[in-house]
């Protein structure tokens, strides 16, 4: 339940008779915020975000990142990090995979990122209000910030909706460009790449 919670943006309602609630709301993890179940702190939040990245961080092998290769004089170059992560997905992961990539999907990526940082950047995960299924996460590397939205594709109208959102927190991090990282599970999916040019802002997007 916490997993999901933390990276998959589930909504549970807070229920203290339900066990697994009312063990966690004992514990200090979870608590009641109107009705929803809600990790108690954001310290909490982080320390068990770091955690569920680290134990799938190892399960990935150690070839599928050249440490190196995304980084040039201290600038982390995003968009060859998701096109790599893209490759990475084509080449190990097929349709049978599909209930494990949507419980998991975003945590790969994470967990595919966080090495590559490797101490020299941070990523911080935005809470999102209201019950949209997304991810925002701030990714900083030295004096670099980026913006990168993690989303599950419902179509084109809400990916203009998404579109227009996104623009809106690059006003709010005074950014010019933002990227997108779409999780396509329709059988007919392309793993493809678009570069958007959005109002006044160049957003990346690729499809996984």
């Amino acid at each position: 339940m916490v997993f999901e919670i933390i990276i998959n943006g589930l909504r549970f309602s807070f229920n203290i008779s339900n066990p697994l609630i009312s063990i966690a709301s004992t514990y200090g993890i979870l608590k009641s915020e109107n009705g929803i179940c809600k990790v108690h702190n954001r310290v909490f939040e982080k320390k068990i975000y770091d955690l569920m990245l680290s134990i799938q961080e190892t399960k990935l092998s150690d070839e599928i990142i050249s440490y190196g290769q995304f980084e040039s004089k201290n600038q982390l170059l995003l968009k060859e990090i998701l096109f790599k992560f893209q490759q990475f997905m084509q080449e190990n992961y097929s349709e049978k995979d599909l209930k494990f990539l949507e419980r998991e999907g975003r945590l790969l990526f994470l967990s595919f990122l966080k090495p590559i940082l490797n101490g020299k950047g941070f990523d911080f995960k935005e809470p999102v209000v209201g019950n949209e299924r997304r991810m925002d996460l701030v990714i900083t590397y030295f004096k670099q910030k980026h913006f990168l939205e993690l989303k599950v594709w419902r179509g084109e109208e809400y990916h203009q909706e998404g579109l227009e959102q996104l623009s809106n927190y690059l006003d709010l991090y005074q950014l010019e460009e933002g990227y997108l990282l779409i999780y396509d599970f329709r059988k007919t999916k392309e793993y493809k790449q678009e570069q958007i040019a959005f109002k006044d802002k160049q957003i990346f997007a690729f499809w996984v």
